[in-house]
C-alpha cells in the first residue's frame, strides 16, 4: 500500500520498530512487544478504520516470517511501502501509535495525536499524546480520536 492509496481513509499509522533498539528495549523496559500492540489495536479500531503498519528500512530479514503471516490474518491492517516516507505517512494519519520512539516524537510535534504504550517518553505531558497504562484504554483512546476530543487546533500550535 502506498499513501496515495489512504487519500480519503481513516487510518492509524504504526511504524514498527527496529529490534534491538535503544527507544524500544531500554526506555521501554516494560513493554515492547510490537506484534501484541498491533493485535490489540487492531481488536479495538472503529470498523473504518485502517491499521497502517510500516517496516523500518533496517529490519528487513530480522524478523520471522510468522510474524507477517500474523500481520495478514489481522484484516483491518495493511502493510505500508516501506519506500513511502514515514514523516508523510505521520502527517497524513489520524493518529500514529507506538511504543516509543521517533515516529511518536515527530508525530506530537507535528500535532498529530499519538497512542503512546512506552509510560518513559519526555513528550507525554502533550493533550494529544495518549499514554497506555491498562490494555482498556486502547479502545477508549481510539474513540477518543475518532469522536473529535483532541483540540486539533491546540494540538498543532
Amino acid at each position: 500500500m502506498t499513501l496515495s492509496d489512504l487519500k480519503n481513509r481513516k487510518f492509524i499509522y504504526f511504524p514498527l520498530q527496529t529490534e534491538p533498539e535503544y527507544s524500544l528495549q531500554a526506555m521501554s523496559p516494560e513493554y515492547f512487544y510490537q506484534l501484541e500492540t498491533i493485535a490489540k489495536i487492531s481488536r479495538d479500531l472503529p470498523a473504518d478504520v485502517t491499521l497502517v503498519v510500516k517496516e523500518a528500512v533496517y529490519s528487513y530479514g530480522r524478523r520471522p516470517r510468522d510474524f507477517y503471516r500474523t500481520l495478514d490474518l489481522l484484516k483491518n491492517v495493511e502493510l505500508m511501502d516501506p519506500r513511502e516516507p514515514g514523516w508523510k505517512v505521520a502527517q497524513e494519519a489520524d493518529a500514529v501509535a507506538n511504543i516509543s520512539g521517533t515516529a511518536n516524537l515527530e508525530a506530537a510535534l507535528a500535532g498529530v495525536p499519538v497512542i503512546s504504550f512506552g509510560l518513559h517518553n519526555n513528550y507525554d505531558f502533550l493533550d494529544h499524546v495518549l499514554t497506555v497504562k491498562r490494555e482498556s484504554q486502547v479502545r477508549e483512546f481510539l474513540v477518543h480520536i475518532f469522536d473529535g476530543h483532541i483540540d486539533m487546533d491546540k494540538a498543532r500550535t
